[in-house]
């Protein structure tokens, strides 16, 4: 069974790896880290509301999981694929409205 979850975790490992990259091209670069209160970072991390795994539209994401049964398409691998799969999944829901 296709999960958002398991596209998010996707997605996230694909965030990752730009921020690594990234982060080793700042050779001889300014430090902009700003220092902040531990009680202040602790209010925020438990007013902070997290995600579920599930896609912000509940409907949106079961038509997509109905157009990928119909059409055979499967979930994507690597940031390319989930591009094409974006892009056709898009197409269809147009067609639809």
């Amino acid at each position: 069974m296709l999960t958002s979850a398991n596209h998010i975790d996707f997605i996230g490992d694909e965030l990752d790896l730009v921020a690594e990259v990234w982060d080793s091209h700042l050779y001889d670069s300014e430090n902009y880290m700003c220092l902040i209160d531990e009680e202040e970072f602790q209010l925020c991390q438990t007013n902070a509301l997290y995600r579920d795994g599930m896609a912000s539209d509940e409907d949106v994401y079961n038509l997509c999981i109905y157009i990928m049964a119909e059409q055979s398409l499967h979930m994507a691998k690597d940031a390319y694929e989930a591009l094409d799969l974006y892009l056709e999944l898009r197409q269809h829901i147009n067609d639809i409205l």
